[in-house]
């Protein structure tokens, strides 16, 4: 009997292209390891190619949710109140200045309109990324969503957390497939908080550029196992959704700032059920993080992500503004730390260089003329 096939490596195999079905890649990391994802700085910004896509997002983006405390009720879904909307812009503007070019817009929290007005004037500078928020037809809000924006820089759907992908999940992404090939699109995704559906994706979407996921320092030590390795080998983009765990891992901080309040109170495991965490283990942890004396547990957690080669961004949710400066300066940690360590990678190649193979001993000298790089 053939062994059945999914619908990715049908369409590739009727392109003429060479995978496989069924093929299995080389363990995460093991041998030479994935390709890096190319990346460039810019000021104190760190940018990261999502995928195989032309798009360099910035390792830290603005996440969709809304201050809960500012949130009223509207025709569709809620809005911000006047002063949290000019809060919100607010700090959204301050995160163009410290470099950020993606802001994640929830059209069921009202945000779209003040989006479209915000980035008028930096358009081609700004990455719109749109989710489709009611049970609408997926052209219909790409269509509305392109008019009032020009263009879609990144359109994903939320997939749910169901045990694969459904012929409705396919219905949508020929529709969006569609949409990126006329361009009205520019990169086209999913989201979702179970690796099931996410293998699922991978298997199955053609032409998947990126997956949104819950991904943080709990997360990378409970649960993909199965999800990165394919996901890297295939060079899908990878952004970090609750990086903070929803903004709970403040509640284990004593250096947390007067103000941080948790979107989420209970630490989660984003499954298809979630499932808290016990503090204790939390704690337990946040001993692998190498936190320096004056980060807080939230930055140090951030820098984790950032610290992650396969991961192109970190989206975190950000209702205040010192929220935002410390996101920022995480990164700036994260990047001074890179720095640091390449420098003292640097000085020992050049010491092993005066010394010569005489730094090794006699019987492993053979490998300095083996391995060494030309200077």
């Amino acid at each position: 009997m053939n062994e059945p096939v999914s619908r990715r490596t049908f369409l590739q195999q009727g392109t003429g292209l060479t995978l496989a079905a069924g093929l299995s890649g080389p363990r995460l990391f093991a041998g030479e390891g994935p390709e890096p994802i190319q990346t460039f700085r810019r000021g104190g910004m760190l940018y990261r190619r999502l995928g195989q896509t032309d798009l360099f997002v910035s390792a830290l983006s603005f996440g969709s949710h809304v201050n809960p405390g500012y949130r009223q009720s509207a025709k569709q879904g809620s809005a911000l109140t006047e002063k949290g909307q000019a809060r919100r812009d607010r700090h959204i503007s301050k995160a163009f200045d410290y470099g950020v070019n993606m802001v994640d817009t929830y059209e069921n929290a009202g945000q779209w309109q003040p989006m479209a007005k915000l980035v008028r004037t930096q358009r081609e500078k700004v990455l719109v990324s749109i989710c489709r928020q009611f049970p609408n037809f997926v052209g219909k809000n790409i269509d509305d969503a392109a008019r009032l924006f020009g263009h879609v820089d990144m359109y994903r759907i939320y997939v749910g957390d169901g045990p694969g992908v459904d012929e409705k999940i396919l219905e949508d992404w020929d529709v969006m497939r569609t949409a990126k090939k006329t361009g009205k699109v520019r990169a086209i995704g999913i989201s979702t908080h179970s690796q099931r559906m996410m293998s699922s994706a991978l298997e199955e979407l053609e032409g998947l550029d990126y997956i949104m996921f819950p991904y943080n320092f709990i997360h990378a030590r409970s649960d993909y196992s199965e999800f990165l390795p394919k996901a890297v080998r295939r060079k899908v983009g990878l952004i970090a959704i609750k990086p903070l765990a929803a903004g709970s891992i403040v509640k284990l901080d004593p250096r947390a700032r007067p103000g941080s309040t948790p979107e989420n109170p209970r630490i989660e495991l984003y499954q298809n059920r979630n499932r808290p965490v016990l503090p204790a283990v939390v704690q337990k942890l946040t001993e692998s993080l190498g936190r320096s004396p004056d980060e807080t547990l939230c930055q140090s957690a951030l820098r984790f992500v950032y610290s992650r080669p396969f991961m192109t961004s970190a989206m975190p949710g950000m209702f205040q503004e010192h929220e935002l400066d410390d996101n920022y300066a995480a990164l700036q940690s994260h990047l001074k730390l890179s720095q640091a360590e390449q420098d003292v990678l640097d000085a020992a190649h050049k010491l092993s260089s005066a010394y010569g193979p005489t730094w090794l001993p006699p019987h492993y000298r053979w490998l300095d003329q083996r391995w060494r790089v030309p200077t």
